[in-house]
């Protein structure tokens, strides 16, 4: 083959998957190399490729947040460095929510892919690094009211030329965390897969030529427009509405969408949401957009490739200064908390039309951040937990019980991984009974995980919906709603419900409940086999518990 015009379809798609193939790869290399537990671990990383342009063309089933993130982030780093300019071997980094990217603790690391002296495209990972600075441990802080509370702000800068780190910008990194060697292995893991998908880039230059390769990313990307469009083209034309209340501490803050179709384009409109709040619990545009991308993705677009080609079938309007679009320097740390209730807007809405392919409101306990002095080691230690709840029941099936959120779509953290690297103990790991909302399929149950802190801490508590559970869908009821309590070796226990920090003495006991799944449909309509196996398993369902001995009957 030697022209463009040779690439069949079935060419295509095999280019297609190729490029799947390198971003599994790069995120393999990630996960392997990294040092902390939160990308080892709970896999808090993604990684994806793009044309020449900056536009998505593939991306790996990783974290749906980050991958709607990512583009945007690139289309900064372009702006401030032009393609033109750049070399093998380059590399650019930025975590700055206002320059693209998602919450400070997110690095985006970018780097040009070349082929025979020509650039092919980019690839690009993201990464949850467990501390940047700021008030707290983890750099999650509670009370935060601006961003400059939050940590280290990098807008786009040149991270390596022609593969030569610029160590003064990793020493200036390092000294803003805690954690200063675990930044710097876990950036070099990041940087490390620039090169493993220049390598499979160089193996496929082999089999295809340059315009071969750009003319297969550019027919991937139209053909998911196409075929989006054209999903879009046969909805009805009518206006679908759905609202969630963002439960921040109690205060309910309302995010509405709107969504209507203009011909082959799809409208979401969330006019009316709330405004932003002087907290972290704000969400980033980009965050917000990739929710919706995510919303749309599952239930209009099954099994249509995610790529920009999707994404320019969609109208989307998010009001400057609102929860969901905030105003510079807004604190944003919560970003993803604010998530969880924009995606059940959108699932809400969408359910008007798509009942058989949506999700009743989904459970989580926010995020937990602790850290402090560690005895084993000397050194200074940050960990924070984003435990999965209950989540949503379908059309089709009961919640499943546990999970993080599927905007997060994150791994769970061993408890010997954290008792081995940490000083805590793990004194209980379960299943809350009671927790999963009604329906004609319930909802998942909420987790429930008490640790004991062997060494004084500072804790930072993000709560997520501590005083209403997820929303139930269709007649559903809601879950029940997050639960932490947490107990000093002397004193009283203390219920958080909010977003708060504290200081905490060895041996205080932190016991966190996360909230149950929404149910789905009318509970009288649940099939009463599945009930009798509930009663049997003693789960129960939130708001009709079962007795103790009816449980052990």
């Amino acid at each position: 083959m030697s022209h463009a015009a040779s690439l069949d379809p079935i060419a295509i798609e095999l280019v297609r998957h190729a490029f799947h193939s390198i971003c599994d790869e790069m995120a393999e290399s990630l996960v392997r190399s990294s040092h902390s537990p939160n990308i080892k671990e709970r896999r808090d990383c993604s990684c994806s490729v793009y044309d020449v342009n900056g536009d998505i063309a593939v991306q790996a089933e990783h974290i749906p947040i980050h991958l709607g993130v990512m583009a945007g982030a690139l289309g900064h780093i372009l702006a401030a460095y032009p393609a033109a300019e750049m070399a093998p071997g380059d590399a650019f980094l930025v975590n700055d929510p206002y320059y693209g990217a998602n919450h400070l603790p997110d690095f985006i690391v970018v780097g040009p892919l070349f082929a025979g002296g020509e650039m092919v495209g980019f690839a690009a990972s993201m990464a949850h690094h467990t501390d940047v600075g700021g008030l707290t441990p983890r750099s999650m802080p509670a009370t935060a009211t601006e961003i400059f509370h939050e940590g280290l702000r990098i807008p786009p800068v040149k991270l390596a030329a022609a593969g030569a780190v610029d160590q003064n910008l990793l020493t200036l990194i390092g000294a803003n965390s805690r954690l200063p060697e675990e930044r710097m292995a876990d950036l070099g893991a990041q940087i490390a897969t620039i090169q493993v998908a220049q390598n499979r880039i160089d193996e496929l230059a082999r089999r295809y030529d340059m315009a071969q390769l750009r003319f297969a990313m550019a027919q991937i990307i139209r053909l998911s427009e196409q075929t989006t469009r054209a999903c879009i083209a046969a909805l009805p034309d009518q206006v679908w509405t759905g609202e969630a209340q963002a439960d921040f501490g109690g205060v309910m803050i309302p995010l509405r969408v709107a969504i209507s179709k203009n011909n082959d384009v799809l409208n979401i409109d969330f006019t009316g949401s709330g405004p932003q709040t002087e907290s972290p619990f704000n969400s980033c545009l980009a965050n917000t957009l990739a929710c919706v991308y995510m919303a749309v993705r599952i239930t209009l677009a099954q099994g249509i490739p995610a790529n920009a080609g999707m994404y320019r079938a969609l109208n989307i309007t998010i009001p400057d200064g609102s929860i969901l679009n905030p105003r510079f320097p807004a604190a944003i740390s919560a970003a993803t908390q604010v998530s969880y209730h924009t995606f059940e807007a959108l699932m809400d809405a969408l359910s008007a039309f798509s009942p058989a392919l949506v999700l009743a409101g989904t459970g989580g306990g926010g995020v937990f951040s602790f850290g402090g002095p560690n005895p084993r080691t000397g050194r200074l230690f940050a960990y924070g937990e984003a435990l999965g709840g209950g989540s949503g029941a379908s059309h089709v099936a009961d919640g499943e019980s546990g999970m993080i959120p599927p905007v997060a779509n994150l791994h769970d953290t061993p408890v010997e991984v954290l008792e081995m690297s940490l000083p805590v103990r793990i004194l209980r790991y379960e299943l809350v009974e009671g927790s999963a909302g009604r329906g004609r399929q319930r909802g998942g149950f909420g987790l429930r995980r008490t640790f004991q802190m062997l060494t004084p801490v500072r804790c930072s508590f993000q709560v997520s919906m501590p005083t209403r559970g997820p929303d139930g869908l269709l007649g559903g009821t809601a879950g029940a709603p997050t639960r932490i309590i947490v107990t000093p070796p002397d004193a009283k226990p203390r219920h958080i419900t909010g977003f708060s920090e504290l200081s905490a003495p060895a041996d205080t006991l932190i016991e966190v409940e996360t909230a149950g799944g929404g149910g789905y449909g009318p509970a009288a309509e649940r099939d009463p086999t599945a009930a009798e196996q509930d009663r049997l398993y003693g789960y129960g369902v939130h708001g009709l518990g079962f007795q103790a001995q009816e449980k052990q009957a």
